[in-house]
């Protein structure tokens, strides 16, 4: 018995997604030539980034009119389990500039190699700031309207 020979349209399926595989290998190794390794994270390091951190978020507060005495802090859990992230509920009033003060952190804690994702929820009015550090959310600061302000 002889092998019945691929149709036009088989054969052009396999050859794309043969170059596919190839580019995907390609980029791969392109990856790894012009990242190299990360050097690893020590523990003094993360420390000092996530104190370096703490520290921007503090000089920008009276900035903006917040009052570090209002704000609630707790770490964040999920299944029970402590996930290593800190939240804080802040309290804002209604000329809060959310845009200039996440431009404002963003700067303050790029030096750390800290970055900011911002999620904004219209009905309650609030914007959630997320600190990501090392591919991890390390931080979220989640600034509501306060009535009385």
């Amino acid at each position: 018995m002889t092998a019945q020979p691929l149709s036009g349209a088989l054969r052009r399926r396999l050859v794309i997604a043969a170059g596919l595989a190839l580019c995907a290998l390609a980029l791969t190794a392109a990856g790894k030539i012009a990242g190299g390794n990360p050097r690893p994270e020590t523990p003094a390091a993360r420390r000092a980034a996530e104190a370096g951190i703490v520290r921007a978020i503090d000089s920008l507060c009276p900035l903006y009119g917040i009052d570090r005495g209002l704000i609630r802090t707790w770490k964040a859990t999920a299944a029970g389990e402590p996930t290593g992230r800190i939240e804080e509920k802040i309290p804002v009033g209604a000329g809060f500039r959310s845009l200039e003060f996440n431009h404002a952190l963003s700067s303050g804690i790029a030096p750390f190699g800290a970055g900011v994702v911002a999620t904004e929820r219209s009905k309650e009015n609030s914007v959630t700031m997320h600190i990501v550090f090392g591919g991890v959310t390390v931080r979220s600061l989640s600034f509501v309207p306060d009535a009385g302000r």
